[in-house]
């Protein structure tokens, strides 16, 4: 995206028990560490069934004791220093032309118990510094296990955007659904029907109706306002309300190619189960290919919710870096934070983005000012390709900064460790090369299948290489 760049700090968290084994990557760089906090622990059960009974008005003294936690025990060790690293980095380069717009957060939490815990609300207590109040230190969660999440489409697509808002009738009278149409609209502003045509879907309709308007609509974006559970959505069927699960929402948006981005405002759906992988609805979401989903992970307020829909469709449209779905939740977190910094509400939202970058659409270059979006292009029968080969372009850099590690020389005890990394290597160079041969063909919808089914086997061993590349660089740098 133009004028707009940002750095990866990429954390995995992976084990059964405590204290778990953290991995982080910035840059060419890589650290370990270990966890050893998860919310089945009894300080962290109470202050999650703190955060349930609060609803919202937790306390500004409580969320920073909360997130300062997190923070410590995230950030130690190896990991404390690659982090200072990239933060030093980023300061420094505040004030040169090639300077970054941020270090972009990369969250994937493997044990249930660890993704449970409210990562949303990191505090920096020797900086006094709220993750969520930085618009430079974007925050997001990934899953790319491949037996959980398999072929993932591109995050970006061409404007005019198409946003589908469905927001059925509350029978509660709670929510309502025609003014925060109005008010989405009014965010977009001067740019519906240029940068963005806006469709709406209310009343009293079933799953199978918003299946069908999807259908009718092909939206990029899928904007959901209602009620929610963590385990299903308040719809309707034969003119009573009813919660449709989550199973049943995935069937919906099966086969929903042009959905790039789910936007689930209603409570309680980005809350996982402690015993199972990916159980919220946004994360079951994930599975149907869908690159990004932003969904709440405890009870939120109509008006903190209506303000985060509006601040983030402000930002993403017309914000400093246009396009970018990453930024503009930091920016409407960011906003939440400054008007109420004792809520939850800017922890409440949960952003989950399978793409290798967070631009859904981008600006031409030559266009400075963030209003000035590109205009539609001509339709046409052929896929774009682009972001793919951008992205086989940078597993072609990221490969190139551990390919060294594959053949140095190394000690008897690191070479079980060595051999499955030289494997894991040698398929991904294999799929590079199949794919700068795809390069070659016309672009057609085979190839453009062919291209994100090859980038998806890469993205599946990525997570293996950088395990093993760090356990080989961990015992290179301890003292002999």
């Amino acid at each position: 995206m133009a004028h707009c760049r940002f750095i990866d700090f990429d954390i995995t968290i992976h084990g059964q028990q405590t204290p778990y084994l953290v991995h982080a990557v910035y840059r060419q760089h890589m650290a370990t560490g270990s966890l050893a906090a998860d919310s089945t622990q009894p300080e962290w059960t109470a202050y999650l069934d703190h955060l349930d009974q609060a609803r919202g008005g937790v306390g500004r003294h409580v969320l920073e004791e909360m997130g300062g936690l997190l923070y410590a025990h995230l950030f130690r060790d190896q990991v404390r220093d690659l982090w200072v690293r990239a933060r030093t980095e980023l300061d420094h380069a505040a004030d040169l032309d090639h300077a970054a717009d941020g270090v972009c957060i990369r969250l994937m939490a493997e044990p249930p118990a660890v993704a449970a815990l409210p990562w949303e609300v990191m505090f920096d207590p020797e900086q006094n510094l709220a993750f969520a109040g930085s618009i430079q230190t974007p925050f997001v969660r990934v899953e790319k296990l491949l037996r959980h999440v398999g072929h993932v489409r591109p995050l970006a697509t061409r404007l005019p955007l198409r946003l589908l808002i469905a927001a059925p009738e509350d029978p509660t009278g709670q929510i309502d659904g025609k003014a925060e149409v109005a008010r989405l609209s009014a965010a977009l502003g001067a740019l519906a029907g240029s940068a963005v045509t806006l469709s709406v879907l209310d009343g009293r309709f079933n799953i199978v109706e918003l299946r069908q308007a999807i259908a009718q609509e092909q939206p990029d974006i899928l904007h959901l306002v209602t009620h929610g559970q963590p385990d299903g959505l308040l719809l309707w069927q034969h003119d009573a309300p009813v919660i449709v699960p989550a199973s049943s929402l995935r069937v919906a948006l099966e086969g929903a190619y042009s959905i790039k981005l789910v936007v689930l405002n209603a409570c309680a759906t980005g809350q996982g189960a402690l015993g199972r992988r990916l159980a919220s609805i946004g994360a079951q979401l994930l599975q149907t290919g869908a690159p990004a989903v932003i969904a709440m992970q405890y009870d939120i307020e109509e008006n903190v919710a209506s303000n985060f829909a509006q601040f983030f469709y402000e930002a993403l449209l017309g914000g400093h870096c246009p396009g970018a779905v990453h930024r503009a939740v930091s920016v409407a977190r960011s906003n939440l934070y400054a008007l109420d910094p004792d809520s939850i509400g800017y922890g409440t939202p949960v952003l989950w983005l399978n793409a290798a970058d967070g631009a859904i659409f981008e600006m031409e270059d030559q266009l400075m000012s963030p209003f000035l979006l590109r205009r539609p292009l001509p339709p046409s029968n052929e896929p774009d390709i682009k972001p793919l080969q951008r992205q086989r372009q940078q597993f072609e850099e990221w490969c190139a900064s551990v390919i060294d590690l594959g053949v140095a020389p190394l000690p008897v005890a690191l070479r079980a460790v060595q051999r499955p990394l030289q494997d894991a290597l040698q398929e991904i160079d294999d799929l590079l090369v199949q794919l700068r041969r795809l390069d070659l063909e016309p672009v057609s919808n085979p190839v453009f299948k062919q291209y994100e089914e090859k980038l998806a086997l890469i993205i599946a061993k990525q997570n293996t290489v950088n395990r093993l590349a760090a356990i080989i660089r961990d015992q290179q740098e301890r003292p002999h």
